[in-house]
Order: C-alpha cells, then structure tokens, then sequence
C-alpha cells in the first residue's frame, strides 16, 4: 500500500486533534521512536477528534455492558434449570447468547480500540485471530437467529409432529458453529500485521493475493458480496418466510375460533391483542435483524469496492457508526427472544429477589432465625419450574 500520495495539503488538519492522536503514540505495549509519524497526521478522520472519541466510548460502554448482562441473564436461567433444558428453543436461545457474548468479548472491544488508535496495538497473532473470531461470532448469530426463525415455524404451524428434536436441534447448533468460524476463516488467512514506514505502529491489514496498489481486490469483492449474501441476505430472507407464514397461521387460528364459538365483545378484544402482540413480535425479530446489520454490510461492501488511496476523512467515523448499531444486536437478542417471553422474565426477577432477599437477610440473621424462616425441606412443596423459550 503506498502512503505517500496521502502527503497532500488538502487535509488541513486541526493541532489539537494530532495533540490527542499523540496520547495513542506509547499506548500499551507501544514505543515508538520519535522519528515514525502518527498516522492521524498523515491519514486523517473525523474519529481522531476527542469529542467523537468520548461519544463513542460511551455508546460502546453502553452497549457491552447491556449486552454482557442480558446474554449472561440467558445462560444463567438455562443452566440453571430455571427453564426447560430439554426445549429446542432453549438450546439455539443458549447458543445466541453465547456467540453474541463472544462477539461483544472480541469484535466489540477489538475494533474499538483499533478505531481510536488506527493502529494495531494487539501482538501480532491476534491479527489472524480477531479476524477469524469476530468473523465467526456474526456468522453464528445470523445463523441461529435462522434457525429459530425455522424452529417456531414448525413449532407453531406443525404443533403435533416434532420436526426438530432435542438431539437435532444439538447438532444443529453444533453445525452452525463449524460453518460460521469456516466461512469466516478467509479473513484469519489473509490478515496480516504490516509496518508501513514511515508511519508508526503496526496495521492489521487484509492482504488478498490480487490486491492492486489502491488495496482493491476481485476476490476481496466476491467474498464481501458472499457474506453479504449468507451473513445477512439469506437469514433475512429465510425469517420473513417463517415469519411470514406464521402470522398467516394465527390469523387462521384466530379465525376459526370466532366462527366456532361465540364471542363476546371482551374475548374480541383478547382476540386482536394476540394477533397484535403477534405481529409485533415478529416485526421486531425481522426488524431487529435488518437494522443492525444492513448498515454494517453497506459499509462494507463500499470498502471492498472503493479505493482505499482515495479515503474520505469521515469513513472510519461511519463505519464506527455503523459497528455500534450492529453491535446492539447483541443487545435487542436477549430482549426480543427471551425477556418478551412472560414466564422467562417472571424466572430471572425471581430469581434475582431470592438472591437479594438472602442478602439482605445474611448480615442481620441468628441461626435460630435462620432455623425459623426455613422450614424442614420435608414441608417444601416439591415445584417445577418450566419455561418454554
């Protein structure tokens, strides 16, 4: 990659900008000698300024920590046998929870950094790792978030026959873990960590095999128009089907009913709240989808197609833009296929009560109280708890 045509007067760049870039230059691990030039003095953007990097530091604080607590609220009820841990839908809702934590323990926090640095400050294996990782994380997300989209089709409009059992929906899963890390792997093989010199640091750069002097590669293009495709056009697609459908089985369901009973005004009303609440749910399962990543892939895909010699000043400042807001999927996740379920709330704020009730009751309790306000396990009513995700 040649840097010299990016030596131009046409960036009139602010001081107090690369007096913030020069906070990055010893980060970390880093020395650099004080003959090397900071990048954000030879490549500027609009994400090397201080107010848009405390914006985003924020909004990435935010969304990882809603994201770690939702998905770690998923894992916990289902290990602990809160709900059924028998279901189908538990094992691809544990799935999602798990791939979007991975993702918000590596693509998140990784990219980040990187942004606000435009170096790498990672050892130099993590090039390849974090590619393949970050890669595989978002592949597996699309691919659950499919498969559940399928699993409720049949759920709902084949109630009688199990179509996916427990073992196959294990397999499943399993599968979809090989294909995405698989998919994702030719970013791993074809990242690099190169020093371009004069400039300081190193730069996690994709190095494709037919790449011309401006970083643009045809097979670079078919690959991004392939994850396109399978990361975010086929999952997309396949969901409004099921989705689709599903909602064209309610209505009939729905239907059936009035003209088989008769209907009073208020069981009328119930009636249209259900289909309602139905239709809700499934926009935001599509909705959800579609807003995270339509962004994320468009920005994208103009980076496989554009000449990297010719960058705008604002890219990297959109494309973190666009991280974020892909990056709350793993957020509305938790919320749209769990937390929407009444039985699974009812359980985490139940058990997250017990949890505190004994705190509240630890400092304060005798043993002979202790003794008191738990009777003999002989006088507890034996109740099992089963949720249906």
């Amino acid at each position: 990659m040649d840097f010299d045509s990016y030596y131009s007067n046409d960036y009139a760049y602010s001081p107090v900008i690369l007096k913030n870039a020069s906070v990055w230059k010893n980060l970390l691990w880093r020395n650099h000698s004080n003959s090397c030039h900071l990048i954000q003095s030879t490549i500027p953007d609009k994400i090397d300024n201080s107010s848009f990097q405390l914006l985003f530091t924020i909004l990435y604080l935010i969304v990882w920590l809603a994201a770690i607590f939702g998905n770690l609220c998923v894992i916990y009820v289902v290990s602990l046998k809160q709900v059924t841990l028998s279901s189908v839908r538990s094992v691809f809702i544990c799935s999602l929870a798990v791939s979007d934590i991975l993702m918000c323990l590596t693509s998140l926090p990784i990219t980040a950094v990187s942004l606000f640095t435009r170096d790498w400050v990672f050892p130099r294996l993590f090039c390849k790792l974090s590619g393949v990782f970050q890669g595989g994380s978002v592949f597996i997300s699309s691919f659950t978030l499919t498969a559940i989209a399928v699993d409720r089709y049949f759920f709902i409009c084949y109630p009688v026959v199990e179509v996916i059992s427990f073992s196959n929906a294990v397999a499943i899963v399993i599968f979809i873990w090989i294909l995405g890390y698989c998919f994702a792997m030719p970013v791993g093989v074809f990242s690099e960590a190169e020093d371009y010199s004069p400039l300081c640091g190193l730069f996690c750069e994709e190095t494709w095999p037919d790449a011309d002097s401006g970083g643009v590669s045809r097979i670079r293009k078919v690959y991004g128009l392939f994850v396109l495709l399978i990361q975010f056009g086929l999952p997309m697609i396949i969901s409004c089907v099921c989705y689709y459908l599903i909602g064209q089985v309610i209505t009939e369901q729905i239907e059936k009913r009035k003209q088989q009973e008769v209907i009073l005004p208020k069981n009328q009303q119930k009636f249209n709240n259900r289909k309602a609440r139905s239709n809700k749910m499934m926009a935001a399962m599509v909705g959800g989808l579609v807003l995270a990543w339509l962004p994320m892939n468009l920005i994208n895909l103009y980076r496989d197609f554009s000449s990297s010699e010719k960058g705008s000043e604002w890219f990297l400042l959109i494309f973190a833009a666009c991280h974020v807001v892909a990056m709350t999927s793993a957020v509305w996740n938790p919320i749209i296929y769990s937390w929407f379920n009444p039985l699974f709330r009812d359980t985490v704020k139940t058990a997250f009560k017990k949890k505190y009730a004994q705190y509240r009751r630890r400092p304060t309790e005798t043993p002979v109280d202790a003794n008191r306000s738990n009777p003999s396990p002989h006088l507890q009513p034996n109740v099992l708890l089963t949720v249906s995700l």
